[in-house]
């Protein structure tokens, strides 16, 4: 019988698995030179393989501007919500507290990425590096706006501060952990063959955070100062809230 004479399922059945051509997987689009906000925001959240291939080119740069935007937008945004809770002050101060904590955070920690991120075999330049961290960045930001109207909900119905905290902790977790699954998966597909390395520096930079937070306190209650001079470590801070 000619192969014109068969039916699919008879040519599929005459040759092998192992004959039949794969269909190729689909690249991933550029971004256009003036890429929009809601364009960054659907590679990032969509398409992130799109974000890393500009990466790897380091002409990530044309977007830095914007992708910080979001960030700052975003992160500001949160921030009101969080200051909504105490009113007051906290208005403003809480947005502007967040918003610096988490910037003094990045910088801080990006030297020790960069040197992490070199023994992990990712051969990447600072400004490269930059521009991923930026990036993923921005997705925590966006991923904290999606989450705001959850925390909007709690803040105006409960008046517990430590539960209020656990919601806002619980928040930045999750939003968190897909910003540096990002970052994690951006420097695998550019070069880095060892994950443990991305690991340690998540750790470093969950732990600067978690203090930084504490540092820049109050951000959820209320004090007759911006910032307090009292040194403290997170964990004993979480207990005396806990305990109050």
């Amino acid at each position: 019988m000619s192969d014109d004479n068969m039916t699919t399922e008879e040519k599929q059945a005459a040759h092998p698995a192992s004959e039949q051509k794969e269909t190729p997987a689909k690249p991933a689009p550029d971004l256009p030179a003036q890429a929009t906000i809601m364009q960054l925001v659907d590679a990032l959240l969509k398409t992130p393989q799109t974000l890393y291939n500009h990466v790897r080119r380091n002409d990530l740069s044309a977007h830095l501007v914007r992708l910080l935007l979001i960030f700052s937008f975003c992160l500001l945004g949160y921030g009101l919500i969080v200051g909504s809770f105490s009113g007051q002050t906290q208005w403003f101060a809480a947005p502007v507290k967040i918003f610096l904590g988490t910037c003094f955070s990045a910088l801080l920690c990006f030297p020790s990425l960069y040197i992490l991120a070199a023994l992990s075999g990712a051969d990447l330049r600072p400004g490269q590096l930059f521009g991923l961290l930026s990036s993923a960045l921005a997705l925590f930001g966006i991923l904290l706006s999606g989450f705001a109207p959850v925390a909007f909900i709690f803040t105006f119905s409960i008046k517990t501060l430590s539960f209020m905290g656990f919601i806002h902790l619980l928040v930045w977790s999750i939003s968190l952990y897909f910003g540096l699954r990002y970052i994690a998966a951006g420097l695998a597909a550019l070069g880095s063959s060892n994950t443990a390395m991305m690991k340690i520096w998540a750790a470093i930079f969950l732990l600067t955070l978690l203090q930084m937070s504490t540092t820049m306190r109050p951000i959820i209650g209320t004090s007759d100062r911006f910032l307090t001079a009292e040194k403290k470590f997170f964990l004993n801070h979480w207990a005396d809230s806990l305990g109050n």
